[in-house]
């Protein structure tokens, strides 16, 4: 459903993040009715009933990862096979089926984890095309079914930002960073959101963070230099525009950046 990143105007426009879902997954009442009703074989400790997701194999694809992509796990793609009662000396090709086996508590698990991939997709594109109000539901109920996606989590707070919610994006982005303090795109929105939040000296100091892990960082060269200009520190924000328009010299970017040069008496 998605594309990728979009890269943004610094003050302007933030970044989406996009992933197609996880697992295809189709579910029935009769799927689950029979599941929750059957006994678990005792030959499989990691096994439950018979019952379970049809996978059909595609090119490429082994029993190993395929157990790596459900189980998280590639030691258990023996056990797949032995529960499809395979031949072990017979090859997998694509469009053969397996039923992958789950019990009756981790399909609901898998079931309601996939439907916040399907809510995050929507929200997503929704937000990429501007709606920001309309993606708002669709990624409070992606986080809410999924708490380990972290992406939904950093779309919900971009969106929260956009329809000027700030306070609610803060903590969402204070959290992603604790998790991950290398990632250069959660700097950039932390920055962001701070220099909104009229926070400009801690805005400047994420928008180095995120350069210092990435120098060619445009997106967050652009939006340093314009702090800068915020704070008024004319040389530095003068430097920091020759440096992004080295990165950057031809865009409608360039132009602006080429703007505030000349604005603040460089070249």
């Amino acid at each position: 459903m998605c594309s990728g990143r979009r890269s943004p105007r610094a003050n302007k426009h933030t970044l989406y993040r996009c992933v197609r879902a996880r697992i295809p997954v189709v579910l029935t009442l009769v799927i689950l009715a029979l599941i929750l009703s059957c006994q678990k074989p005792p030959a499989y400790k990691v096994m439950a009933a018979r019952e379970g997701y049809t996978h059909v194999i595609s090119k490429g694809e082994t029993l190993e990862s395929i157990a790596e992509k459900y189980y998280g796990a590639k030691s258990l793609g023996k056990a797949i096979g032995e529960y499809n009662k395979m031949d072990p000396l017979q090859p997998i090709e694509p469009g053969m089926t397996l039923i992958i086996p789950f019990d009756a508590s981790e399909i609901i698990k898998i079931a309601k984890t996939n439907e916040g991939y399907v809510s995050y997709n929507r929200g997503t594109m929704l937000a990429r095309t501007g709606q920001y109000q309309e993606a708002l539901p669709f990624l409070e109920k992606a986080v809410e079914n999924d708490p380990s996606n972290a992406d939904a989590w950093y779309n919900l707070a971009v969106t929260y930002q956009k329809i000027d919610r700030p306070q609610e994006a803060l903590p969402i982005f204070e959290r992603l960073l604790r998790s991950s303090p290398t990632d250069k795109t959660y700097g950039y929105g932390y920055g962001s959101l701070l220099r909104k939040l009229g926070r400009k000296k801690e805005a400047l100091g994420a928008f180095k963070k995120a350069l210092e892990i990435d120098s060619q960082y445009r997106e967050a060269r652009y939006a340093l230099a314009l702090t800068f200009e915020d704070l008024g520190k004319a040389k530095q924000a003068r430097e920091e525009w020759e440096r992004y328009l080295e990165l950057d010299p031809d865009s409608a970017w360039a132009e602006e950046a080429r703007i505030h040069l000349e604005q603040l008496g460089g070249k």
